[in-house]
């Protein structure tokens, strides 16, 4: 686990080296164990920041030449797989060590592209090739690890594990934000696609391959979801899906429990992470099991509760703490340091105490992350359910005065239900859904957000495809929000002090096994999960089962009018921040009124737009 930053120029353009590894100083936090360097002072030079989980030796040290000296690697992230790959080729090299990164890089000497077919992990990684003059960047099927890139005015390119390195090479950059990204942020509250805070910094998206070859960039997809959604010929019980999900999942984190660093998990108390934790406890000596939760001092945000009673039952060593308003306020000027763009999930700050907190007793921690995204396990997909049922009712209405009625009378949400009836489609209506939680409380001028929305998802979804809708809406979900919010969170937050993540839900097995199950199994109008809790009756108390869905996030909807009111204030105030960001502020101190005198709940809106606002105070 690491942090990567490089320079390919094919015009003899790399820039100085002391400014070069400077610039990669600012992610020594995803780093802090060793740092490397490498160029051939002519096409490419690579800086490295580590951080030991595997093979702690100097023979883990990156930049890694391949044994026939070809290739040259620089790699974040981990390759759960990595025995089984040393196994097939282990009589081709002379070892050195074993590490992942030795693996990966003698692997690709024998297979190169193919290489990314065979492996499974977490990863973003870029691998020089001596003879062909050429760069391959490549990021992980799920997202898991970030990667940035940037082609300069002397088609020189740089990739980066984060924008920060980048930005201290072009400073003028910082001022060149992304208009259109920011307005989907707004409402979204993350950055979409491949699209960064920076007009001129783009990601590259989850199972993408990068070549950069004779000055031309070309990007391809080496993995798609769309391959494994397709419709399901077998007919199987639903007994027969828990059992392969339970072998499944016991292969996956038994991957993940390897590792030369003491192992953590964090318990949130909710039924994904009780579940993890509640297996590695099965297959590992529970008296070396070390889980970590966080509350909050406002009982509806509040699961440590829960979290007692798993490790209870378990009968393992929980490790808690309480975060207040005034500590989250301490955390922000780390937020900004370490995340260097706009990030509006508030899970964020609670994940960055926990992480500093699990730190002093662990290196590597597993988390339930993914498990709402394959097994059906936020309202959203409820709702769609009921909508569904009552798509030939909205056709008969859809022309009739009833709209119109839904739209100019009743409460807010009766009117808000009228502009349903806008839209032809499901997947429109799923991006109206998705857009109507904020209220449709925009901060611009001119912006319609549903549309926006609406023409993202409508780019990633095969509409064509002939398993079922449900399915596609989960789809969705994988790769826009949890992509680019939730594990992009988890990275950052855990990262920002040096403390590895993984996470056995996103192992390419059961991501394409998930994939293929019928959403009749997942989720209906009742009930969420189904199968994860039909699996989960074997290892947790009932009461884990069948306990409202809480998010890890804290009471941000009360804070804002208590104990963050006048940092909200001090933040709305500021003339500074609406000089480049073209946010009206009457629209937003209108917003934030209807939040404090508690006739609407605006905080999503509110506390995207105040991170925006924050994050250019900072720069």
């Amino acid at each position: 686990m690491c942090s990567i930053f490089g320079q390919i120029s094919f015009k003899n353009k790399l820039i100085n080296k002391e400014n070069f590894i400077n610039a990669s100083s600012l992610l020594q936090h995803r780093g802090p164990d060793k740092n490397g360097y490498k160029s051939d002072n002519l096409n490419y030079q690579f800086a490295f920041n580590r951080l030991a989980i595997i093979d702690l030796n100097d023979t883990g040290d990156q930049p890694m030449v391949s044994g026939c000296g070809r290739y040259v690697c620089i790699f974040n992230g981990e390759i759960y797989n990595h025995k089984q790959i040393f196994s097939i080729i282990e009589k081709n090299f002379k070892w050195r060590g074993t590490s992942d990164t030795e693996i990966l890089v003698n692997a690709w000497s024998l297979w190169e592209k193919e290489t990314l077919d065979k492996i499974d992990g977490m990863y973003a990684f870029a691998i020089w090739d001596n003879k062909e003059k050429k760069i391959i960047i490549a990021r992980d099927r799920f997202g898991e690890k970030p990667l940035y890139f940037m082609l300069d005015n002397n088609n020189s390119l740089f990739f980066s594990s984060r924008p920060a390195p980048i930005i201290k090479i072009f400073p003028d950059l910082k001022n060149k934000f992304d208009e259109n990204g920011l307005k989907y942020f707004n409402d979204a509250g993350f950055f979409p696609k491949n699209q960064s805070v920076y007009k001129n910094i783009k990601k590259l998206e989850p199972g993408s391959i990068l070549e950069f070859k004779s000055n031309e960039i070309y990007i391809n997809k080496y993995w798609s979801i769309n391959s494994f959604i397709t419709k399901n010929l077998k007919k199987k019980k639903l007994s027969h899906y828990v059992e392969e999900l339970e072998n499944l999942l016991t292969e996956s984190i038994s991957d993940r429990l390897i590792s030369d660093k003491p192992v953590g998990f964090l318990l949130s108390g909710g039924i994904d992470s009780s579940l993890i934790t509640s297996i590695a406890a099965k297959i590992t000596n529970k008296d070396n099991i070390n889980a970590f939760n966080l509350g909050f001092d406002d009982q509806n945000h509040d699961e440590s509760k829960d979290a007692e009673m798993v490790a209870n039952y378990l009968k393992i060593k929980l490790n808690k703490k309480i975060l207040l308003p005034s500590q989250l306020i301490d955390l922000l000027p780390e937020f900004f340091k370490k995340f260097d763009e706009p990030f509006s999930d508030p899970a964020s700050f609670p994940l960055m105490a926990i992480s500093e907190f699990a730190k002093t007793k662990v290196d590597v921690v597993l988390t339930g992350d993914g498990g709402d995204e394959l097994f059906g396990g936020y309202n959203n997909y409820t709702y769609m359910v009921l909508l569904k049922k009552f798509n030939i009712i909205l056709s008969l209405v859809k022309n009739t005065v009833l709209p119109n009625l839904f739209k100019k009378y009743g409460s807010h949400k009766i009117r808000l239900l009228g502009n349903l009836f806008n839209y032809n489609d499901n997947i429109s209506r799923f991006a109206f859904i998705r857009s109507a939680r904020k209220d449709f409380m925009s901060v611009y001028d001119n912006s319609n957000q549903t549309e926006m929305i609406n023409s993202y998802l409508k780019d990633d979804i095969d509409l064509n495809n002939e398993f079922d809708f449900m399915n596609k809406i989960m789809k969705l979900d994988i790769i826009n929000t949890l992509n680019n919010n939730y594990l992009q969170k988890t990275d950052l937050s855990t990262m920002a002090y040096s403390l590895e993540c993984r996470s056995p839900f996103l192992s390419k097995k059961i991501i394409e096994w998930s994939l293929t199950i019928p959403s009749k199994f997942k989720v209906n109008f009742f009930n969420k999960k189904i199968i994860l809790k039909e699996l989960a009756k074997k290892f947790l108390p009932n009461r884990i089962l069948t306990k409202k869905k809480q998010g890890f996030e804290p009471p941000i909807k009360n804070w804002l009018k208590n104990d963050l009111k006048q940092w909200s204030l001090d933040i709305i105030n500021n003339e500074k921040n609406y000089e480049n960001l073209k946010i009206d502020k009457n629209r937003l101190l209108n917003l934030f009124n209807l939040h404090l005198s508690g006739k609407r709940d605006c905080h999503p809106y509110l506390w995207a737009t105040l991170m925006i606002m924050k994050f250019n105070e900072q720069k």
